[in-house]
């Protein structure tokens, strides 16, 4: 198999599924309305067009949130996707119940909706098990070009969750250096085409020292022109886990993730972007800002709101607004970053904490141009120095607006040393090079999923691209309060 497979262009896959689900959706109460009343129907779908479209919108947008586009959810079993596409199914037919209050005239008949609703979830079931047939018998061999012993620690990522769709077929040597695990030697760089073909290799692996080798362009050309994939393994960790190793980032892969289009989103589709997010999001979730306001209020003394000075795009000061959830002299004895189960927090802050309440009034902040609904988010300046010490190229994230949500925030749970800081801006800089407008949608679906959900557990941590710190070197740093998504 090539490798234009199932691995590559997540978001474009993801998409593609999500927008099959939609159009089956619509097509099947298409096919219900004509059914239902025959010649009648054409007539009929001038009103119902727009119940169908948000319907199939909003099926897809649940399905997206349980997680069923994800090439991780291939584990599960038909009967349990089939279970939670009939709760997807059963949740968007309460949802265009409430359309018909809103506009009688969207109303679609009982008949109708019921003929609609079983043919839908039978084309979008049997989509499904498509996806899931073509996921679970799909498998590539790749090859991994060594150069040194760091090199060969980079094979460690075959053995997580995609070793069941990624075949490591073995090492190819670079010049004179002789590999020192027990991986399979497939041989010399200098045969590559050669073992490509007598290994049925699909994608060969490399660093930047065999990739920029001069000597071995022609046969790298040849490859690629054959079908074979030759690519940095930073790519392919971009590709399969959608975050990007700090051991691999090279100022050239730096350059290449600030490119044109992304300053052209950041400029002006991204903040009307924000604009319309922050408008329908204070008007969907004013009412449980509201209630964090009274729980605070009745709870414990002190101030409702809570600012914080955090440093916004390149490094300029903003203050930062938020629900209190901590008492009030929570740092009487100096900064401290906030941990998961932090004694400070006060019995409503932990509630509020968990289900995001207290992150509602940041909205301000984005409406203000100060922050986006969408981006790493912001660290209080007094600490981006010192972790800019421990962590290689952490200030990369201050290139871009901080946000409310960011894909580090869905991707990777509460963390609280800076092994998991790492971990969280290697997510964050996957984010500054694809950032666009339907990552952003999906993060935000993605986030409505975590709230749901109170918060991702310790559990479900992605894994580890690099070696972490010791724990002396985790305790080394200074833990600011109220950084709860650092």
């Amino acid at each position: 198999m090539n490798s234009n497979g199932a691995l590559q262009k997540h978001w474009l896959n993801v998409s593609v599924h999500f927008g099959i689900d939609a159009g089956l959706f619509f097509l099947a109460f298409l096919i219900g309305t004509q059914f239902r009343l025959g010649s009648d129907g054409l007539g009929k779908l001038s009103d119902l067009w727009p119940a169908m479209v948000l319907g199939a919108l909003f099926f897809s947008c649940v399905t997206y949130i349980c997680n069923l586009y994800s090439p991780h959810s291939s584990s599960a079993t038909s009967f349990r996707r089939a279970l939670i596409l009939g709760l997807c199914m059963i949740l968007t037919f309460c949802f265009m119940l409430a359309i018909f209050y809103i506009k009688y005239s969207t109303r679609i008949g009982r008949g109708i909706m019921v003929i609609s609703s079983i043919a839908s979830y039978l084309f979008i079931y049997i989509h499904h098990v498509v996806v899931l047939h073509r996921l679970k018998n799909y498998r590539e061999r790749v090859a991994l070009i060594v150069t040194c012993q760091f090199d060969e620690m980079e094979s460690e990522l075959f053995q997580t969750f995609w070793s069941e769709h990624l075949e490591l077929a073995g090492f190819i040597r670079y010049d004179s250096y002789q590999p020192t695990s027990k991986t399979n030697v497939l041989g010399s760089v200098k045969d590559i085409v050669e073992i490509v073909r007598k290994e049925n290799i699909s994608r060969v692996l490399c660093t930047d020292k065999s990739i920029n080798d001069p000597l071995l362009r022609r046969e790298f050309c040849q490859l690629r022109y054959s079908g074979v994939n030759v690519m940095p393994l930073i790519s392919l960790c971009e590709e399969v886990y959608q975050s990007v190793p700090l051991e691999l980032i090279s100022s050239e892969w730096l350059l290449n993730a600030s490119s044109l289009p992304h300053m052209l989103y950041i400029k002006k589709i991204k903040r009307a972007f924000d604009i319309i997010t922050s408008l329908l999001g204070l008007i969907f979730l004013g009412p449980f800002m509201l209630l964090g306001i009274l729980a605070i209020k009745l709870s414990s003394p002190g101030p409702v709101f809570y600012y914080q000075t955090r440093s916004g795009r390149f490094g300029k000061p903003l203050k930062v607004i938020k629900l209190r959830t901590m008492s009030v002299d929570a740092e009487k004895n100096g900064a401290v970053w906030a941990a998961s189960k932090d004694s400070r927090v006060t019995f409503v802050g932990g509630f509020l904490r968990k289900y995001r309440v207290d992150e509602i009034p940041q909205i301000i902040n984005v409406l203000r141009g100060e922050m986006s609904f969408v981006g790493p988010r912001p660290e209080r300046p007094e600490f981006i120095e010192t972790l800019s010490q421990q962590i290689p190229h952490f200030g990369e994230r201050l290139m871009v607006q901080p946000g409310i949500t960011g894909w580090a925030q869905v991707s990777y749970p509460y963390g609280n040393t800076v092994d998991d800081a790492k971990r969280k801006l290697e997510y964050d800089l996957y984010y500054t090079k694809h950032m666009s407008l339907f990552l952003d949608l999906f993060i935000l679906l993605d986030t409505v999923r975590i709230i749901l959900l109170g918060g991702l557990q310790k559990g479900k941590k992605k894994m580890a691209l690099s070696n972490p710190k010791t724990v002396e070197q985790q305790e080394s740093i200074l833990r600011p309060a109220h950084s709860s998504n650092v």
